[in-house]
């Protein structure tokens, strides 16, 4: 298939999942619900495309199955589309070259050079110049990147804007990490097994549970043995919460123009205490989970927030599927819990996973944690910050 077919069968599949969108009584009505819960407001038919197309290929229907995944599952596609707009990104590309229909970019999250085409003709475009910044959402298909949407185009003389927006989308689009250099994946598996057997060494077992205003301490004096082999008494670090409650912490919003102030000022600086994890993924690396133990009490306790909770740690892509098997092998009314809660009708664990976690199966996604500290970007901002 050459350039010309795919941009086609692009355009066409798209229009495609548009019109299914709006046409299957199932997703019109959940897509009405995403705009009421987060509060947005359409205003005209191209801000209507923008958002629309945002929810389709990001955002997830309420019982925690991404949109395009729900797509998928009830359309059939032709020649792998599907799967690769599935797997399309947003990130931000550094163009190093202009060519006559096609630009020489670096991806600034995995530090891979390659070519991407956009769906526009290169005269619509002549704002991008060399050294300038990308924001824009990229598949690849038959072997071939286009660029499927520009957001926004950054200036050359604003690096600065270009590595906090990347590093934040690298967070939402874990496999950007290492998208076209196997040589950083593989670092990224070399990081999480140098964590893991660290972090066992270090806590004799998978997971600790402390609060916020001592995780950070936690981390440090974990870092130090993980570094330097030298182990501390961390026993004063774990703390039990007063009180199991679930809310919103807004400064863990990666979306957030000051996620990396907020990152870089650690978990102690945050407003409210709350209970939060260290989880060690064997696979996947270090996640930090707030509000774990408060998730485990769900199922023998009346939690403030409870449904909201198992929801969060059911649809987050911040939570790995290790936390929800755990849960479930220590819990005999798992299932009865969710279900009431979550008006659903889940049976198996299998069935759970394909249907809120399906990013996870047969793909190889880190931590957040595994990849700022394998980010250069992030290393960087730290600095600076």
């Amino acid at each position: 298939m050459n350039t010309v077919e795919c941009l086609n069968l692009i355009s066409t599949t798209i229009n495609d999942m548009m019109d299914f969108a709006t046409t299957d009584e199932t997703l019109e009505n959940d897509f009405r619900e995403y705009l009421e819960i987060n509060n947005v407001e359409i205003e005209g038919p191209k801000a209507f495309t923008n958002i629309f197309l945002q929810y389709l290929f990001d955002m997830k229907m309420q019982n925690g199955l991404r949109v395009i995944e729900y797509y998928r599952r009830n359309k059939k596609g032709e020649n792998g589309i599907i799967e690769a707009l599935a797997n399309s990104f947003c990130g931000i590309f550094k163009v190093n070259k202009v060519l006559s229909n096609a630009y020489n970019v670096t991806c600034l999250s995995s530090e891979a050079d390659f070519e991407i085409i956009p769906m526009v003709k290169m005269h619509h475009l002549k704002q991008i110049g060399k050294n300038d910044y990308i924001k824009a959402r990229i598949l690849s298909f038959h072997g071939i990147e286009f660029i499927l949407e520009i957001y926004d185009v950054i200036s050359e003389l604003n690096p600065a804007k270009a590595a906090t927006e990347a590093i934040s989308l690298m967070l939402q689009s874990p496999r950007s990490a290492y998208y076209k250099n196997e040589e950083k994946k593989e670092i990224l598996k070399n990081s999480v097994k140098d964590f893991y057997e660290k972090f066992i060494e270090f806590f004799n077992q998978e997971f600790v549970i402390t609060t916020n205003k001592h995780i950070d301490k936690l981390i440090e004096t974990y870092n130090i043995y993980r570094q330097d082999g030298q182990k501390q008494d961390y026993s004063n670090l774990i703390e039990d919460v007063k009180e199991n409650r679930f809310f919103t912490i807004k400064e863990m919003n990666c979306t957030d123009d000051n996620f990396i102030e907020n990152a870089s000022g650690g978990f102690s600086t945050h407003s409210e205490t709350y209970d939060i994890a260290l989880w060690m993924d064997r696979n996947r690396g270090l996640y930090i989970i707030p509000f774990l133990d408060t998730f485990l009490k769900c199922f023998s306790e009346n939690i403030e927030g409870k449904k909201e909770c198992i929801q969060e740690f059911l649809t987050s892509d911040k939570i790995p599927p290790s936390v929800l098997k755990y849960a479930y092998e220590i819990n005999e009314n798992f299932f009865e819990v969710i279900n009431k809660e979550l008006n659903t009708d889940f049976q198996t664990f299998q069935d759970l996973l394909f249907n809120t976690k399906a990013a996870f199966i047969d793909s190889d996604i880190f931590s957040p944690a595994i990849i700022l500290f394998n980010s250069k970007l992030f290393s960087n901002m730290v600095e600076n910050q």
